[in-house]
């Protein structure tokens, strides 16, 4: 079972600071905090959603980090060196060539553990996918084995392993090369927000994909409707992870969590929650009995766990992951990367290919 972190300030309820009403929520080590835990409960990766690419108008959402992403999760892998990272970005609102190097820089921070959450930022199929084959090419802009450091011959690197794009499109023209070397795992991870609107883009280059459902059944819905767009475009399911949004009302009895769910349901909401799940109540064992049966139904490869509050997160990190541990169904985690930590492929460079049919 895989599991994902979503890390807000004070939970993703938008009534949830009022649970806390502290500022020091907002700052850098209180969110490490929330990371550290994470962490040690072995969970594979932490999501920054970033209200999913929406900019504020006349509100700060108590929800969204209040950091920019990457600039966050720089920070944050130097200090938690054990668990991947999902920062999402709107293609709107960056340009190809930067982002390209924004994350390929921040993969070399974190030794390999980031990928970017791709948020579609037009309504235009043609140029969202152009925009992300662009960001993959300009990944491949080096070879592996590019930089030689031959210091007798005076070469840097193996020109013959740079590869120039020179693109231009209906859309974007960039020529390239990234100025930036190859992943340390081959390209960042690519994730998207499963929704209608995004299922063509999910399954063309989707490696972790979220399914926002709110039931079980719903998700396996979604995940079977996907898994056939996935078919289509020719891709493998051992290529993918389906992790389904969860929101764990957990506390040490059903009946506090249900309090705490209707307490907060009743809260003065003044900011919606771009981000959506299947709401679990109840004690630790009941969450974990919830999760166990959902997970061995099949569909998914597990669960990204929006906790509604700090506290509800504490208690979700502290004992529902230890029962979940107990169980078997978390077990340490194997590599370094994050395609290591979730089990992904490791993508073989364009040209290994050319080079490979040349030889024959």
């Amino acid at each position: 079972m895989h599991l994902g972190f979503s890390l807000t300030p004070y939970g993703h309820h938008p009534a949830a600071w009022q649970e806390t009403r502290s500022s020091e929520n907002l700052g850098f080590n209180a969110l490490l905090r929330q990371v550290v835990a994470a962490e040690e409960a072995d969970f594979d990766f932490i999501l920054l959603s970033d209200r999913l690419g929406a900019q504020p108008t006349d509100d700060l959402s108590p929800i969204a980090a209040p950091f920019e992403p990457t600039t966050l999760v720089s920070g944050l892998a130097t200090r938690a060196r054990r668990i991947g990272f999902l920062a999402a970005a709107s293609t709107t609102q960056h340009e190809p060539y930067n982002l390209a190097r924004r994350f390929a820089s921040l993969d070399h921070i974190s030794h390999g553990r980031t990928g970017w959450v791709a948020l579609p930022g037009s309504n235009e199929l043609a140029r969202e996918q152009e925009y992300l084959t662009l960001v993959s090419e300009l990944w491949g802009s080096w070879e592996d084995d590019a930089f030689i450091y031959d210091k007798a011959k005076g070469r840097f690197f193996e020109p013959g392993k740079m590869h120039v794009l020179n693109h231009k499109g209906a859309y974007f023209s960039v020529r390239g090369p990234l100025n930036v070397n190859r992943s340390p795992q081959g390209k960042p991870v690519m994730a998207h927000v499963l929704t209608p609107e995004s299922q063509p883009l999910s399954a063309q280059s989707g490696e972790v994909v979220l399914v926002q459902a709110e039931s079980p059944d719903l998700a396996a819905e979604a995940a079977s409707d996907f898994l056939l767009a996935l078919q289509a475009v020719g891709r493998s399911r051992r290529d993918i992870r389906l992790l389904a949004n969860v929101i764990p009302y957990v506390s040490s009895s059903r009946q506090e969590a249900e309090a705490l769910r209707e307490k907060l349901r009743t809260a003065e909401e003044g900011v919606s929650q771009p981000l959506s799940g299947a709401v679990l109540i109840g004690n630790p064992t009941d969450v974990a009995d919830s999760l166990e049966a959902w997970f061995k139904a099949g569909h998914l490869d597990g669960f990204t766990i929006l906790p509604p509050t700090v506290g509800a997160a504490d208690i979700f990190l502290d004992q529902v992951a230890p029962e979940l541990r107990l169980r078997g169904l978390i077990t340490p985690r194997s590599g370094q990367s994050l395609r290591d930590y979730l089990d992904l492929p490791y993508p073989a460079h364009p040209a290994a290919g050319l080079e490979l049919r040349h030889e024959q």
